[in-house]
C-alpha cells in the first residue's frame, strides 16, 4: 500500500515537468529555408543580420539569402526571440524546407531551447554513410595491401638474383649504369666488379662528372614538378548559385528550345535627333536613352504582334500575356538577371528610364524583390555600349523571344553617300510556339517604331490585333 502510494506521489509531482516541457516545444516555432523563387531548390546564407538572443518583430530582416536569381533578404512575420541559429554565415546548398533557426516566444527562456529530434535524424543518415564510405576504404586498403604482398616477394627474389657487391656498386654510380643492364657471374647472381668492368671497357663508357648529375637530378625534379601541376598555374573560383542556375537555364534553353533567328536593320537618326531635343529642354529632369526608345518601340511591337507576347511551358503549351512585360538584362557581380518593366507599352519613355534606373540599381546591390524579376514575357539584350555590332541571345524560358541590340552604326547611302547612323537587332524566337511569319510581323512593327520615334510619344497604349 505504502508502495503505491509513493508512486503516485511521484508520477504526480513529474506531471506538471512534462506539461511545461510540452509547452515549451509547442512554443518553438521552427524557421526553414524559404523558397524565394520558383525554380529555387538550394541557396546559400551569406550573413545573419540577427544574433542569438536578439528578439524580432514583424518586418525585421533576418539574414541574407543568395538564391539562383539574387541576394534577398529574409524578412520575419512574427515576434519572439531568435533563440538558436542552426546554418551559420556562409552556409551553402542549404535546401529548401531545411531548419536553418529556431525562435521563441518573447520572455521564454531562449539558452534552453534545443533542436528537434527529427533535425538530428536528419544528419545520423550522413554519418551512417560516412562510416559505410570509410569501411569501405579500410577494406579495398587491406585488399590492396594482400595484393601488394606476392609482388613485393617477387621483386625480393629479383633483388636477390640481381645482388649486386660493394666495388661493382661505385662503380655503377661512377658510371650510371643501370644495374639491370649487366649479368653477374657471382655466386647466386651477384654483380661483380669484374662484371661491371667488361660492360664499360665493351661499351667504351665514360665517368660521369658532378654537374651532370646535379643538371640531371634538376630536370628529374622540375619534370615532377610539371607532371604534378601539369605545368599550369590556376586559380580556383567558387561558382555561386546565381551561376549555376544561368548555367542550367541556358544548357535547357538550348537543348530543348529550337531556336531560329532574323535580324532587322532600322535607322535610328530621328530617336537620335528626339533625344537631343528632349535632353536639350530646360524643363526636363531626365536624361533619357536610347535603350529606353528601345524598349518602348518593342513593348509597342508586342501590343501589334501579340503572337509574341507569351511563353511556352512543355505541358500546358502556349500562353499569350495580356499585359506587356519587358524584362532587361542587367549584368552584376554574380550574373546576369532580367528585371521587369512590368505595363512597359502604357509607360512613357521617362518613366520607363526612371524604372529601369532603379531595378538596375537595386539588381547590382542585391535588393531585388521577387516579384521584381521573376516572370515577364520577353526580354532584351543590349550589348552595344561594349562596342558589339551584333549577336544571338539565348531565349529566357518560359519566354518565348529575346532581342539582341547592337551597336550604333554610321553608314554611308545614296549618291551623296550620306552617313546615317543604323541599329542591327537580332530576335531569337522559339520555333514550336511562334512561326517566322509572326517574327517578321513584330520586327517590322519594331523598324517602324524606331525610325518613327513620335508615334512612341504619341500614344502610352498602342493598337492590338487580339483583343484579351
Amino acid at each position: 500500500m505504502l508502495r503505491n502510494f509513493t508512486r503516485l506521489a511521484t508520477n504526480a509531482c513529474r506531471q506538471p515537468r512534462i506539461t511545461f516541457e510540452a509547452v515549451r516545444a509547442l512554443a518553438t516555432s521552427p524557421l526553414k529555408m524559404p523558397s524565394l523563387s520558383p525554380t529555387m531548390s538550394e541557396g546559400t546564407i551569406i550573413r545573419w543580420l540577427k544574433k542569438e538572443g536578439e528578439e524580432i518583430n514583424p518586418g525585421d530582416a533576418l539574414c541574407e539569402i543568395q538564391t539562383d536569381k539574387a541576394t534577398m533578404t529574409l524578412d520575419t512575420e512574427d515576434e519572439g526571440i531568435l533563440a538558436k541559429i542552426l546554418m551559420p554565415d556562409n552556409s551553402t546548398d542549404v535546401k529548401v524546407g531545411k531548419l536553418i533557426a529556431l525562435i521563441v516566444e518573447k520572455g521564454d527562456d531562449w539558452k534552453s531551447v534545443e533542436v528537434p529530434k527529427t533535425e538530428e535524424k536528419t544528419v545520423s543518415p550522413k554519418n551512417t554513410e560516412t562510416k559505410t564510405k570509410e569501411e569501405k576504404s579500410t577494406s579495398q586498403k587491406s585488399a590492396e595491401t594482400k595484393a601488394e604482398k606476392p609482388k613485393s616477394d617477387k621483386q625480393s627474389t629479383e633483388q636477390s638474383h640481381h645482388a649486386i657487391g660493394p666495388a661493382a656498386r661505385t662503380l655503377l654510380e661512377q658510371y650510371g649504369i643501370d644495374s639491370s643492364k649487366i649479368q653477374g657471374s657471382g655466386p647466386h647472381g651477384v654483380v661483380m666488379k669484374s662484371d661491371v668492368q667488361k660492360y664499360i671497357d665493351s661499351n667504351q663508357l665514360k665517368v660521369k662528372s658532378r654537374s651532370e648529375d646535379k643538371k640531371s637530378t634538376k630536370s628529374t625534379s622540375q619534370e615532377k614538378q610539371i607532371s604534378e601541376s601539369g605545368g599550369r598555374r590556376y586559380h580556383d573560383i567558387e561558382i555561386s548559385s546565381i551561376r549555376r542556375a544561368i548555367a542550367k537555364r541556358l544548357t535547357y534553353s538550348k537543348t530543348n528550345i529550337p531556336h531560329q533567328y532574323l535580324s532587322v536593320t532600322s535607322n535610328v537618326e530621328q530617336i537620335l535627333k528626339l533625344r537631343k531635343q528632349m535632353i536639350s529642354d530646360p524643363k526636363t529632369t531626365v536624361k533619357v536613352s536610347v535603350n529606353d526608345f528601345i524598349i518602348k518601340a518593342v513593348a509597342a511591337a508586342l501590343r501589334q504582334v501579340p503572337q509574341m507576347n507569351g511563353i511556352y511551358e512543355d505541358k500546358q503549351g502556349l500562353k499569350l500575356q495580356s499585359t506587356v512585360d519587358v524584362s532587361v538584362a542587367v549584368a552584376t557581380d554574380n550574373g546576369l538577371i532580367t528585371p521587369i518593366v512590368f505595363n512597359a507599352d502604357r509607360l512613357s519613355i521617362q518613366d520607363i528610364n526612371g524604372q529601369v534606373r532603379q531595378l538596375a540599381t537595386k539588381a547590382k546591390d542585391g535588393k531585388l524583390k521577387p516579384n521584381e524579376f521573376q516572370g515577364g514575357s520577353f526580354t532584351i539584350s543590349n550589348l552595344g555600349m561594349f562596342g558589339i555590332r551584333s549577336f544571338s541571345a539565348v531565349i529566357n524560358p518560359p519566354q518565348i523571344g529575346i532581342l539582341a541590340i547592337g551597336q550604333n552604326l554610321l553608314r554611308c547611302h545614296g549618291e551623296d553617300l550620306k552617313a546615317e547612323n543604323e541599329l542591327v537587332v537580332t530576335l531569337s524566337y522559339d520555333a514550336r510556339a511562334c512561326d517566322s511569319q509572326a517574327s517578321a510581323l513584330f520586327l517590322q512593327a519594331f523598324r517602324s517604331y524606331m525610325e518613327n520615334p513620335t508615334m512612341l510619344l504619341a500614344n502610352n497604349k498602342s493598337e492590338s490585333m487580339l483583343n484579351f
